[in-house]
């Protein structure tokens, strides 16, 4: 431990005499009855820093650390502030596999209140400050500044600028002023608060937030005169330190990113709207201050290296069977409405009749991009008859491409199944009574005629992959029908297999090397080029690579999990010996393709040379020494 040897406040209220001395005690506790010195007090100084001993890190010395990382990474969430709060999240079940973390999240009222009218930024600032909040207040293109008490201008900070913009999170938003058209830059007219804001209140018509999702702690009420008044008053509440879940894990090892200069996988990278997943040396890393939980990048992701840990997937899954299961009337067919919206049934679904509307059942989400495949066909085993997945108008639009995707995905495996179409569809939810950015339109959305089909009991997901949950549930599905085991998947799917054409394959093994997954892998000491479905992700690294161009990618899933655990053998050979020693070291198609694209080359001119192609490593390096090419070079 080390020590602060300030004299402390001999004068502080929280210092006591002790009965058994006439000292005052110094301020080693925060707490009275703890101020006391006694004759075990062998000790001088207040302990205010840690450090550590043989590797044990204590809870004071971790959040210690955490401040500090976070500071170097230019998000001060700084500051002294009250107990812990938990942020609006639900909970995960114990019985998960992965530990949901918490960050720690400090905010000490700083907010930053951003419009284009004085007097209306002028009076929520003193409503605001009023109330314990540190206000600055930054009017776009703004005159002069009208007449106003001097007791409420010393508690405002004023900032002037006609251009900015907004990046961070909640705790650590950062705003970048520009002013006159010069280059944008800190808002470093705020010398006590910088360019760092806990919170902000943004009253114009277009947010100038950097990023296609809203964070919490960012405010946008508009014109809305309701909704400024819930904003006032929640603002305040947004004082002290929060726990922030983790609301993703990153498994680097399985990460496609960086495999390929080409053919890169920057899929995550592009779908995130808060730009919380970046990549230095061809790695991803994930800033979970930033994050907001929004799914997209878990959607889009073909290898299953970010996973979603909060709400974890067999929540979600519980959730939903028991809105199936519980459903007024188990017998009729029912229209499952999965949305992220506040939109009432009949502007979701304006083609539907009241006869059909009462099949509706709703099954509200935070977050849209938390609807995969897995749900999807999940919803289908525990008994809906129909998914409409109604997605809000507050998503970004890669965020609405990646969960359409996902709903193609299902579409051609559920008519593939037989189950009929017009089973599942996509539609733009119009606004509700949630606040949002941008209004959006919807499509019409046909409604499927009731069926006879029987309702399945379907499987609760367990806490495994993505992957595994897609076949377990297509596994079920099946059982219901009889159907092809192999069913095709549109372009860019990440489920699917491939095709070698053995008649150009020369079992180099080159795409085993380039497969990531190990999907693609060899057979030993035998020419052998072996493929297990489970593990490809079509990323198409393989097809990338090879060098005779033999390879092509086939969108598509196996319906029994134990298919596509199965090894296939996509090529083999006899083995080619070494012509000295007679070990099997090559295919014959790979030493006849290294004859005739080296015959005529000035290092193979004679048949000595060409002749140790046909040997394995040892022997052809044993020959090239003993060569007279060798000798006359070494002599020279």
């Amino acid at each position: 431990m080390t020590t602060n040897d300030s004299p402390a406040d001999a004068t502080s209220k929280d210092a006591i005499e002790c009965p058994e001395t006439d000292d005052i005690a110094k301020i080693d506790f925060h707490a009275g009855p703890f101020n006391c010195v006694d004759d075990l007090n062998d000790y001088s100084g207040n302990y205010r820093s840690f450090d550590s001993l043989d590797g044990i890190v204590t809870a004071d010395m971790r959040h210690q650390m955490e401040r500090r990382l976070i500071q170097t990474e230019a998000h001060p969430f700084a500051g002294d502030a009250t107990p812990l709060k938990k942020l609006k999240q639900k909970s995960v079940p114990a019985e998960s596999a992965e530990a949901v973390e918490f960050l720690t999240v400090i905010s000490t009222g700083r907010t930053l209140i951003i419009d284009n009218d004085f007097e209306r930024a002028i009076t929520c600032g003193k409503l605001l400050s009023d109330r314990g909040l540190i206000c600055t207040l930054l009017v776009l293109n703004s005159g002069a500044l009208p007449e106003t008490p001097a007791a409420v201008l010393d508690r405002l900070t004023f900032l002037k600028g006609n251009g900015l913009s907004i990046t961070g999170a909640f705790g650590g938003f950062v705003a970048t002023v520009t002013v006159d058209g010069r280059e944008p830059g800190p808002a470093k007219e705020a010398p006590d608060q910088g360019a760092i804001f806990d919170l902000i209140l943004d009253l114009q018509t277009v947010p100038a937030f950097e990023g296609g999702y809203l964070p919490m702690g960012y405010y946008t009420p508009g014109q809305d005169s309701a909704a400024l008044a819930r904003a006032i008053a929640e603002l305040p509440e947004m004082r002290g330190r929060f726990k922030k879940p983790q609301f993703i894990s990153l498994r680097e090892e399985q990460c496609l990113h960086g495999r390929s200069r080409t053919h890169d996988c920057t899929l995550c990278l592009e779908i995130c709207p808060v730009g919380a997943i970046r990549t230095a040396q061809r790695k991803i890393s994930v800033n979970h201050y930033l994050c907001q939980g929004c799914g997209g990048c878990t959607l889009v992701c073909p290898a299953d290296a970010i996973r979603r840990v909060q709400p974890a997937p067999e929540e979600l899954s519980d959730r939903l069977k028991g809105r199936l299961e519980n459903r007024p009337a188990a017998d009729i067919p029912s229209i499952l409405v999965i949305t992220d919206s506040a939109a009432p049934d009949s502007d979701i679904l304006p083609d539907v009749d009241e006869r059909d509307r009462s099949r509706v059942l709703r099954f509200e989400m935070e977050q849209i991009g938390h609807v995969g495949l897995e749900l999807i066909l999940t919803a289908f085993g525990h008994g809906a008859h129909q998914v409409i997945v109604a997605c809000g108008p507050q998503n970004s639009t890669s965020i609405r491409e990646a969960v359409a995707g996902q709903v193609r995905m299902a579409d051609a495996i559920l008519q593939g199944v037989g189950l009929g179409e017009n089973k599942i569809s996509f539609v733009l939810a119009p606004h509700g009574n949630r606040d949002s950015e941008s209004a959006a339109c919807h499509d019409s959305c046909p409604v499927a005629e009731p069926d006879d089909s029987p309702t399945p009991d379907g499987p609760r997901l367990a806490q495994r992959d993505k992957r595994t949950l897609v076949r377990q549930a297509l596994r079920h599905l099946q059982t219901l029908t009889n159907i092809p085991p192999w069913l095709p998947l549109p372009a860019g799917s990440p489920y699917g297999t491939v095709s070698v054409d053995s008649a150009t394959c020369t079992l180099c093994m080159a795409c085993a090397v380039a497969c990531p997954s190990g999907a693609l892998f060899a057979g030993g000491d035998t020419p052998r080029l072996q493929f297990l479905e489970a593990r490809c992700h079509q990323c198409g690294l393989c097809r990338e690579i090879c060098p005779e161009g033999a390879i092509r990618l086939l969108p598509g899933i196996h319906c029994d999990p134990d298919t596509a655990e199965a090894k296939v053998i996509l090529g083999e050979a006899e083995p080619f010996r070494c012509i000295e020693c007679g070990k099997p070291f090559a295919s014959q198609a790979m030493i006849n393709r290294m004859q005739n694209k080296l015959t005529g080359h000035w290092m193979y001119a004679g048949e000595r040379q060409l002749r140790r192609l046909q040997m394995c490593g040892a022997c052809r390096a044993g020959d090239s020494l003993a060569s007279e090419d060798v000798k006359l070079w070494n002599r020279s």
